[in-house]
C-alpha cells in the first residue's frame, strides 16, 4: 500500500468534522441507458478504471491518502432503485460504488465519495468508464492519465510553502475587518429547501451585466447578493466562504480528484443598490481570494473576531456532459447531485447551479436564526430587480 500527501480540500473536510468524511459525504450521478449494457464488460471496465486511478483507490485517513493495489471496484445490480442518486459510499470499501439499475430504462449510477471527487471527477469517470467500455467492444483504448491526485496534492503542498507568509499577512489583514451579520430579530426552524431563484430573464441580465463590465456571472451574483442583504445585516463589509476549483494547471485539468479548495471572502460594503464600481470590487476580492486559498483556512477562520456563523455562497454554471458512448449504447446524464442532507444546517448556504434551462436554482438550508425563510426567499427578487435595471443601463452614460 503506498501512501500520498493529503491535498488541502482534504485536510480542511477532515478538520470539519465526521459529517464530511461519512459515507454519505458523496458526489452522484444517474445515466439513462438507450439500450442495455453487457454487465461483464462494464465489470472489466470498472476494474480498468480504478487499475489506471489512483485516488479510485484510495482511503483518506487524518495524516495521509492511503493508496491500495488495483483491486475490483465496488459495482452493484439492483432493479427499480428507490433512490438512483444517493447511495452510500462507505470509505473503507473503496471510494467509488456503481449501480447498474435495471428497468424501464435501464440506468447506471455512480457515485464517488467527496473526498477524492468533485463534479469534473464524475464527469471524467462517467467518460473514461464508457470509453474503456467502448475498447472491451473493439473500440480505441482511452489515453492514460496526465496526472495522479497524489502529485497534485504534492505539488500543491509545495504552492502552498512558496506563499505562505505573503499570504498570511494578506488574510490577517483582510479578515481583521469588523463584518456585520444578519439582526437575529427574526427567527424559524432550521430548514433545506431547493428553490429556483432566477428565471431565464433574470439569469440573462446577469451574464449581460457580467458582459458589460468585464467580471463573471459569479461576481455579479455575490455583489448582488450582498447588496440584497444589507437591509437585514445593516452597512458594513460582510464575509462569506465559498468554494474555488483550481485546475489550475493543463494536466490536471482532466485528472480525477478532487481540485477544489475552501475559502473567506471578505467583500467590502455594498451600497444599497448594485453599482458597476461595487462589482468590480467584489470582482478583485474574489480574484485575491481564490489566489490565497491554498493557505489553511482553519489559520484564517482564527483571524475572524466575530463568533456569528458565515454564510456560504456558491455559483456553479450548467456543465452537464453531452452523452456519453459506451460502444453502441448512449448514456444520458439525467440528475446529479452532491451529498445528502444527514445534519441540521448551521448557517445559511446557498448553493446554486444554473440549469440548462437558463434558470438559477439552488438548494438552499438555514439554521434559522436571522436568516429565516421568508428573509432569504426575500432577497432574491431583490438580486433579479437590481441587476435588470443595471444591465438596461447604457455603460457610456
Amino acid at each position: 500500500m503506498n501512501t500520498r500527501p493529503l491535498s488541502v480540500f482534504q485536510r480542511v473536510m477532515l478538520d470539519y468534522g465526521p459529517e464530511f468524511t461519512g459515507e454519505w459525504f458523496t458526489m452522484n450521478a444517474v445515466l439513462r441507458l438507450s439500450a442495455s449494457l453487457d454487465p461483464a464488460v462494464l465489470s472489466v471496465a470498472l476494474t480498468k478504471l480504478v487499475a489506471r486511478h489512483e485516488i479510485l483507490r484510495t482511503r483518506v485517513t487524518d495524516g495521509v491518502q492511503m493508496v491500495s493495489p488495483p483491486g475490483p471496484p465496488v459495482f452493484e445490480m439492483c432493479r427499480d432503485a428507490a433512490d438512483c442518486l444517493h447511495a452510500p459510499v462507505p470509505p473503507e470499501s473503496g471510494p467509488l460504488v456503481v449501480r447498474l439499475v435495471r428497468g424501464d430504462p435501464d440506468l447506471l449510477a455512480v457515485h464517488l465519495h467527496h473526498l477524492v471527487a468533485d463534479p469534473s471527477t464524475v464527469w471524467a469517470t462517467c467518460r473514461e468508464l464508457a470509453a474503456l467500455y467502448s475498447a472491451e467492444l473493439g473500440g480505441a483504448a482511452p489515453p492514460g492519465p496526465a496526472a495522479q491526485y497524489g502529485d497534485y496534492a504534492a505539488a500543491e503542498d509545495r504552492l502552498r510553502r512558496n506563499t505562505e507568509a505573503a499570504d498570511r499577512a494578506w488574510w490577517e489583514t483582510a479578515m481583521a475587518q469588523e463584518f456585520a451579520s444578519v439582526r437575529k430579530d427574526e427567527t424559524c426552524a432550521p430548514y433545506a429547501e431547493r428553490a429556483t431563484l432566477l428565471p431565464k430573464s433574470g439569469l440573462d441580465a446577469v451574464h449581460r451585466f457580467a458582459r458589460t463590465h468585464r467580471t463573471t456571472p459569479a461576481t455579479t451574483l455575490f455583489a448582488a447578493l450582498a447588496c440584497a442583504m444589507r437591509p437585514h445585516t445593516g452597512p458594513g463589509p460582510l464575509v462569506f466562504t465559498t468554494v474555488f476549483g483550481l485546475r489550475d494547471r493543463p494536466e490536471w485539468r482532466r485528472m480525477l480528484g478532487p481540485c477544489l479548495l475552501t475559502a473567506y471572502v471578505p467583500l467590502p460594503a455594498p451600497p444599497p443598490r448594485l453599482t458597476p464600481g461595487y462589482a468590480v470590487e467584489v470582482r478583485d476580492v474574489l480574484r485575491d481570494c481564490r489566489r490565497r486559498c491554498r493557505f489553511p483556512m482553519p489559520e484564517v477562520r482564527s483571524f475572524l473576531a466575530a463568533s456569528d456563523p458565515v454564510p456560504f455562497y456558491e455559483y456553479v454554471p450548467d456543465d452537464w456532459p453531452e452523452p456519453y458512448a459506451f460502444g453502441p449504447v448512449t448514456a444520458q446524464v439525467v440528475a446529479a447531485a452532491g451529498p445528502k442532507d444527514t445534519r441540521a444546517p448551521t448557517t445559511l448556504a446557498i448553493r446554486s447551479r444554473s440549469t440548462a434551462e437558463g434558470t438559477l436554482t439552488a438548494h438552499v438550508s438555514s439554521a434559522g436564526q436571522g436568516w429565516t425563510r421568508e428573509r432569504v426567499r426575500s432577497l432574491w427578487p431583490a438580486v433579479a430587480e437590481q441587476v435588470l435595471t443595471e444591465s438596461t443601463k447604457d455603460p457610456l452614460r
